[in-house]
């Protein structure tokens, strides 16, 4: 029984802790429910919340869906509206590019015919220019011709007498040349201008011939002037003529053949028996004896403070107020003439030789291209831009040479020995024993002389003066003045005009086809 007891006292508690043990696993087991179930509600509360937002995600995915599929549609519409107007597109594009090739080729062809208008506009104005080149031609020959008619016409109405008639030729041929750009200088032309104005004057000043015409340096328009009687004479231009004058110095033992006035007034005369007169502006006057008794014949400046004088075959080298030659060259033929060229003294023979001073004063061959006897020389100034010498000959011939010594022309008008050259710009003057001083244009292409005067005696020196004119010296002992300007004795023919054309004069003399102008100046 205790036994018993004992084993159910012990059964209850095992119960009642295996109870406790049970309830404590339920109770666990509840709790560990309970968190189940809770967790499971908050899965279910967070599923519901879930699936509440995956249906408004599907809804609204649902309307992001339709939208698209709306978008789509539009895009679909829009891509076709595109693709259509991508095709109008293109085909505008390709109408485009063939009005741009039309209109290109057009352009062209409106290039090619404005290309041909110009063209022929071009060869229109060519042919206009031609057609009026050759009237202007045709109208310069024609007035030209005219001026030369008229020239002829005038002189031999001078020579009869009718010199009213003759200066209107003289005028009328003179405007006619000179409009139409002719050559004024022309003889026939020249010729008539100097008759009818009548500005040749002549005065005699000497007994003996005149044989050089030097300008006075202290003075100007004042000349002096020597001859081969032994005189010197200083005279003014006044009024054109070699008016009044004094005689300076006067011995017929003497004979003067050259003269040189240095820039203080002083006068060197270098008589042909061998002596050098001196005269200074003071009116004192010295005798230098040189060292040959004959045959002198030029005298040249060499720098500023010697002379030159030629004797028959020698060179003195004398300076300004010496009594002894400071050199002297021994010339193997008889000299004809002494020239300068840029300070360099030329020396020629009668046999045809030339000679040059060198530096050192000695004495070489001058290259010469001429074999025949130079009478006289002449080398245009840096001014004038020609760079010429001028040769002339015992035959009457000027040969033009260039720097280097070559023959360029000769111009032929002089027939016999050549007195003396001078150049003036364009234009050489010349002299010559045939009593004809001469005026040519060394830069025309035509070369043809300008006869400024014939005289009735050898013509042996002139001397150009500040204007347009140049004085001459000839055998009788006159001085005369010659114009050079055919503008200036044109000018003096018309203030002399008395009258002008009478109808039946200006159609039988200029022709009825030519326009009528006046010629004398108006009252």
């Amino acid at each position: 029984m205790n036994r018993k007891f004992k084993i159910r006292d012990l059964v209850w508690p095992v119960v009642c802790a295996a109870l406790l043990v049970g309830a404590g696993g339920l109770w666990r087991s509840n709790i560990r429910l309970s968190r189940q179930a809770e967790d499971l509600l908050s899965r279910l509360e967070e599923y519901r919340e879930k699936e509440g937002k995956s249906y408004v995600v599907e809804r609204i995915s649902k309307q992001m869906e339709d939208i698209a599929y709306q978008q789509k549609d539009i895009s679909e519409k829009r891509r076709e509206e595109a693709e259509y107007q991508m095709g109008v597109a293109e085909t505008m594009r390709v109408r485009a590019e063939e009005e741009r090739r039309r209109a290109e080729e057009y352009a062209r062809n409106v290039a090619e015919a404005r290309d041909m208008a110009e063209e022929q506009r071009e060869r229109a104005v060519r042919q206009q220019r031609r057609a009026e080149h050759a009237r202007n031609v045709a109208d310069t020959l024609s007035n030209v011709a005219l001026g030369r008619a008229l020239a002829l016409l005038s002189s031999v109405q001078y020579r009869a007498g009718n010199r009213d008639v003759a200066a209107l030729l003289a005028y009328a041929a003179w405007k006619y040349t000179s409009e139409y750009k002719g050559d004024v200088y022309q003889p026939v032309i020249f010729s008539a201008l100097g008759q009818s104005s009548e500005s040749f004057l002549s005065r005699s000043l000497h007994k003996g011939g005149v044989t050089r015409i030097l300008p006075d340096p202290l003075e100007r328009g004042r000349y002096v002037s020597v001859s081969d009687y032994g005189e010197v004479c200083r005279w003014r231009a006044d009024g054109g003529r070699g008016g009044t004058g004094s005689m300076l110095f006067s011995d017929p033992s003497y004979s003067f053949r050259d003269a040189y006035a240095d820039e203080e007034g002083t006068v060197y005369a270098l008589s042909y028996d061998g002596r050098l007169l001196s005269l200074k502006a003071d009116g004192s006057a010295r005798t230098l004896e040189l060292p040959e008794t004959e045959g002198w014949r030029r005298i040249l400046p060499v720098g500023g403070d010697r002379l030159a004088l030629a004797s028959g075959s020698h060179v003195y080298l004398y300076g300004k107020g010496g009594s002894r030659p400071l050199h002297v060259w021994d010339v193997p033929e008889r000299i004809t003439a002494l020239g300068e060229r840029e300070g360099a003294l030329l020396i020629f023979g009668e046999k045809g030789g030339a000679w040059t001073v060198t530096a050192n004063s000695g004495m070489e061959v001058l290259d010469w291209p001429l074999s025949e006897p130079v009478t006289a020389y002449a080398w245009t100034s840096d001014a004038s831009g020609l760079q010429m010498a001028a040769a002339g000959t015992q035959e009457g011939d000027i040969w033009l040479t260039d720097a280097s010594g070559n023959v360029i022309r000769r111009l032929v008008g002089h027939r016999s020995s050549v007195t003396q050259l001078e150049f003036k710009g364009r234009y050489l003057f010349s002299s010559g024993y045939d009593c004809m001083v001469s005026l040519w244009n060394v830069a025309a292409d035509k070369q043809e002389a300008v006869t400024l005067h014939a005289f009735p005696g050898w013509v042996r020196c002139f001397c150009l003066s500040d204007g347009n004119s140049i004085w001459t010296g000839d055998e009788t002992g006159a001085v005369s003045r010659l114009m050079t300007s055919p503008d200036e004795m044109a000018a003096m023919v018309r203030s002399k005009l008395k009258r002008d054309f009478t109808d039946e004069e200006w159609g039988y003399y200029v022709g009825a086809n030519v326009p009528r102008v006046p010629l004398k100046l108006p009252d």
